[in-house]
């Protein structure tokens, strides 16, 4: 019997040991959906929070991804916006921003985008309360269906 329960108790101990290097080894992902830009905007603000995430840990934001099925564009229209929509990760201190380039109105897909920080490094302490939102382009520029993926590491 207490061969059993040491056994038992060894076999938990290594699958949360297994389970706490998984999450130690990266990255690890924090994803967001944007419907349409303008849904998260006002006229007198930077911008409204898509999503919101408080690690318990200290973590680096090592990448930043975004794919939009419309990229920034004026509505029924092929002119190219001038300032373009970013969206952002902040916790009110440390921020990165990111652009939603403008479709490009021509090829396969003339209206997808996509956007890639490359590699970064950008640090948030444990408890941060991160925001994911979307800043204002210029009056009218728009971009939809935006799938926006953070990718970060634990410190």
């Amino acid at each position: 019997m207490k061969f059993t329960r040491l056994l038992t108790q060894a076999l938990v101990v290594t699958i949360l040991s297994f389970n706490a290097q998984a999450q130690n080894t990266g990255p690890l992902l924090w994803t967001s959906f944007i419907e349409v830009v303008g849904n998260y905007l006002h006229s007198d603000s930077e911008g409204i929070v898509v999503s919101r995430f408080t690690p318990g840990v200290a973590i680096t934001v090592t990448r930043v991804q975004l794919q939009a099925a419309f990229g920034s564009s004026y509505m029924f229209s092929k002119t190219k916006c001038r300032e373009v929509p970013k969206i952002r990760v902040t916790d009110g201190t440390t921020k990165y921003a990111l652009a939603i380039p403008n479709a490009r109105g021509r090829g396969a897909d003339p209206l997808s985008v996509s956007a890639d920080s490359g590699p970064i490094k950008v640090i948030f302490p444990t408890n941060a309360a991160l925001r994911l939102s979307v800043g204002p382009g210029e009056t009218g520029c728009n971009a939809a269906s935006i799938n926006v993926t953070v990718q970060y590491s634990v410190n």
